[in-house]
């Protein structure tokens, strides 16, 4: 039985006998439905140009037994139409140990737990505190999801005034914890091989007053290939190492966010055999988001969003001479108009629509089908969510 397994278990025995006897306890969760069409794309939506499984849901509870020291866990439920199979998991479950000196904070964290790659890594499945159905992909990769999202490992964290405003900082290392989606998203199927996490390691630090928010954030990332007798590809790894310069102003009703991602993305194996030697390649992403507060709980925004898979091969010729795919799946710009409306404190009505020309996100990543995806295509979405706090 592995250290995360025996945790898991302590911690779930521990909240269920244990929750009369506790100083602090806390339940909360989620639910959410959605819908999404795509036009020229079976991006999420597959053979059909719909799809209402959009769902996703969570209950969380949170429990602190005695003072400096907290348990955590979230059950979660997450079908997101071709992305990811429905299934029932950990969305986190660690320990962790605080202690305040003066308004300064340090802790400490064991167990199964989100990433804080940006802004909204870490808060990316809950509908109500993102900012918007679906993040900017040139930040936030649904396709590299599971090499970046969850993390099973160990950190330590401190809070400290500065000036007008707080420094939050956080060390982080562990493995990412890879599931079936990440082998579809990639190769096209879950037949063809595994993925399995090497390492991952995360520095993150950010800074927040009333009006400015700013945060940087490095994170190296790297999962390894085992190949199917079917598959036809080769043995070998894929490594993200990636800095994420994030920031945000706020004037009045107005909010003007912007995240900027450069690093590197290594390939060694996979569509070449080993022997061939591997290649990286230099990423780019960012968008800029400028949303408004209006009456009656109501936010309207309007998001570019650009991402392009190889710096040196902005425009996809090289990819396209490459791999004989058509050079828009090197590179996407993505322009999203959305409204988000807070009918109560518990309930949200989410819209918004996305014109996309390339596909660099468009799933499966090394088998990209040009039949079914257009240059230039469109997507709509909607979801209304609820939550509940105890």
């Amino acid at each position: 039985m592995s250290m995360l397994v025996k945790l898991k278990s302590i911690v779930m025995l521990s909240i269920l006998s244990s929750s009369l006897l506790a100083t602090e306890l806390q339940l909360s969760g989620f639910i959410g439905q959605g819908y999404v069409a795509a036009d020229d794309s079976q991006f999420i939506v597959g053979d059909n140009d719909h799809a209402f499984d959009i769902t996703e849901a969570a209950f969380a509870v949170s429990w602190k037994p005695i003072e400096h020291v907290r348990v955590a866990s979230a059950l979660s439920y997450r079908q997101w139409g071709t992305l990811y199979d429905s299934a029932v998991k950990f969305d986190y479950l660690f320990a962790e140990y605080t202690y305040q000196f003066g308004e300064q904070n340090f802790g400490a964290r064991a167990g199964l737990f989100k990433s804080e790659i940006g802004f909204y890594s870490s808060t990316r499945d809950v509908p109500f505190t993102r900012p918007s159905i679906m993040l900017p992909q040139s930040i936030y990769s649904d396709y590299f999801r599971d090499a970046q999202l969850h993390v099973e490992g160990g950190d330590v964290f401190g809070m400290h005034p500065l000036f007008d405003g707080m420094l939050d900082w956080r060390l982080t290392v562990g493995k990412v914890d890879i599931t079936d989606d990440f082998d579809r998203n990639i190769l096209g199927r879950t037949d063809f091989g595994e993925f399995d996490s090497e390492h991952y390691y995360a520095a993150d630090v950010e800074f927040q007053n009333n009006n400015i928010r700013l945060g940087l954030t490095y994170y190296d990332a790297e999962v390894s290939y085992s190949p199917s007798a079917i598959g036809g590809y080769s043995p070998g790894d894929i490594q993200l190492v990636n800095w994420v310069f994030s920031g945000q102003f706020r004037y009045k009703n107005f909010e003007l966010t912007g995240e900027y991602l450069t690093g590197d993305k290594m390939i060694n194996g996979l569509m070449f055999p080993v022997e061939f030697g591997g290649f990286k390649e230099p990423s780019l992403g960012y968008y800029l988001d400028l949303r408004t507060y209006l009456p009656y709980e109501v936010e309207l925004f309007i998001r570019f969003d650009k991402h392009i898979d190889n710096t040196d091969d902005k425009d996809g010729q090289a990819y396209e001479m490459r791999f004989g795919s058509p050079a828009y799946f090197a590179y996407s710009d993505d322009w999203t108009f959305g409204a988000r409306w807070f009918a109560s404190h518990d309930w949200l009505l989410a819209v918004e629509y996305h014109q996309v020309e390339g596909a660099s996100w468009v799933t499966p990543l090394v088998s990209p089908t040009p039949s079914v995806q257009a240059k230039e295509w469109s997507m709509f979405a909607m979801q209304v969510s609820y939550r509940f706090q105890w």
